[in-house]
């Protein structure tokens, strides 16, 4: 299946700030905030998925995945995120802007010149 690194970007329909991007072939949009294990339920309840954000790769880049019932049980290694949903009443968006990358800073910087 299809996954990409998610993108910051906005919702076309309400303007509040998503992430977006494929997760296992599906596109995915979710809210930037992360949510406990209260949270998650009651998404759940709500009739939204919910998702890890997990870094992968060399730049580590942020992948969402979608929590099914194993990845429920298990411990939680990363932050959950929640599908968005447009909150009722009427929107006005912002026009559209180009989707921000996303990048995980990890470990410690390498100077262009070794002190050896």
């Amino acid at each position: 299946m299809i996954s990409s690194p998610v993108h910051l970007d906005r919702c076309r329909r309400c303007g509040q700030p998503i992430l977006s991007g494929y997760s296992e072939g599906a596109w995915v949009r979710a809210d930037p905030a992360p949510v406990d294990a209260l949270g998650e339920l009651r998404a759940l309840q709500a009739g939204r998925m919910t998702y890890d954000l997990q870094p992968l790769g060399l730049p580590k880049r942020p992948f969402l995945w979608q929590r099914t019932a194993w990845r429920i049980r298990g411990e939680r290694k990363w932050s959950v995120h929640v599908q968005h949903a447009c909150p009722p009443g009427p929107h006005f968006p912002p026009p559209p802007s180009q989707p921000v990358e996303l990048y995980i800073p990890s470990g410690y910087t390498v100077p262009d010149s070794p002190p050896f």
